[in-house]
Order: C-alpha cells, then structure tokens, then sequence
C-alpha cells in the first residue's frame, strides 16, 4: 500500500525522532521517549534492541528498506 504525501511526511518525521532518540541513547542517555499516533513509550539503555526494530518498520513503511527484520550476518573461518 503506497502511503500519501501526508503519510510520508508523518512516517519520515517519526523515524527521525527514532534515529535522534537512538542516537541520544548511544551517547549515553539512560531513557529516551517517543510519542506517535497519541501514545508514548519510552525506551531504555537495556532495551535498544526494540527501539532499532521501531526503526526498522518505519524504514520499511518509506520503502527504505525491504524486510523489518534484521538480515542475519554470516560467519566465514579462514
């Protein structure tokens, strides 16, 4: 489903906020909060895991990306 001009500019404003959040987080913040759609969560240090996942669904919904899921990386020996 292609998402309107409007949708975009909403998903794109969020997965900036995310990426900024994500950011702060690796600088050392403890907690960062995000709000969308009315509703507020807050991620913390011990959970950056699910704030990337966030990311990567936006990315997806902008046509940044093809899978939400993170691609596994192989092992190569010798």
């Amino acid at each position: 489903m292609a998402l309107t001009e409007l949708e975009r500019a909403a998903v794109q404003l969020q997965l900036d906020q995310a990426r900024a959040a994500l950011h702060r987080m690796e600088l050392g913040e403890m907690e960062v909060s995000l709000s969308y759609n009315g509703e507020s969560v807050t991620y913390s240090a011990a959970n950056p895991g699910s704030l990337r996942s966030y990311i990567r669904g936006l990315e997806v919904q902008l046509g940044l990306r093809a899978f939400a899921r993170a691609r596994s990386r192989g092992v190569v020996f010798g």
